[in-house]
């Protein structure tokens, strides 16, 4: 997955509401992108835990041949580069096939990963 183009790790989260992006990935994009100051708290999940967020940044994503785009919030770490919330599945009307270990767009037949 290309996140403003650069290779990353992004993880489909259907637990997540939003998407973010770690501080660290972030920056390895060298972007020069107005980064949107919004400091505050979000829940997580398990609705106890919660998270420290620095900002927000529209990221461009390359999903096979697939472009797209979406706000991500900057957190300090996440297990991965990038979390893909329920926000980018709902925009870009993803169908997550768990069986064949797919994931689709809707009225696309083209398979994305």
């Amino acid at each position: 997955t290309l996140v403003n183009n650069r290779s990353m790790r992004a993880m489909i989260d259907t637990g997540a509401n939003r998407t973010f992006i770690s501080f660290k990935a972030w920056h390895s994009t060298n972007s020069k992108q107005f980064i949107k100051k919004i400091q505050r708290r979000v829940l997580l999940a398990d609705g106890q835990s919660s998270i420290f967020v620095y900002g927000e940044i529209t990221l461009h994503i390359m999903l096979g041949d697939i472009q797209a785009s979406i706000v991500a919030l900057i957190v300090k770490q996440l297990c991965t580069d990038c979390i893909l919330g329920m926000d980018f599945i709902n925009k870009y009307k993803l169908i997550i096939n768990t069986e064949d270990r797919t994931i689709s767009i809707r009225n696309n037949d083209k398979r994305l990963l």
